[in-house]
C-alpha cells in the first residue's frame, strides 16, 4: 500500500463490497430505486472521498515514516 498499511486496504475493499451489496439489494426490493440513478447523481461523491482519502495519506505520511526524511536528506 501506498501509506504502508495492507490492513487499511483491506477495511476500504470490504467496506466497498459491503456498499455495493447494499446498494444491489435495494435495488432488487424497491422497484423505484435503480443503480444508475444512484450512480447519475452522486457520482462526484466518489471523487470527493479519494481526494480526501489522498489527503489523509499525505498528511499522515510522515507521522507513519519519520525516518526517512533523514535518509532522504543525506
Amino acid at each position: 500500500m501506498a501509506n504502508g498499511s495492507p490492513r487499511k486496504g483491506a477495511l476500504i475493499a470490504g467496506l466497498v463490497l459491503i456498499v455495493i451489496g447494499f446498494v444491489f439489494l435495494l435495488e432488487s426490493w424497491y422497484e423505484q430505486f435503480t443503480f444508475w440513478r444512484l450512480i447519475g447523481r452522486y457520482w462526484p461523491v466518489v471523487l470527493i472521498l479519494i481526494g480526501v482519502l489522498k489527503l489523509h495519506g499525505y498528511f499522515t505520511w510522515r507521522d507513519s515514516n519519520p525516518g526517512q526524511d533523514a535518509a532522504a536528506k543525506e
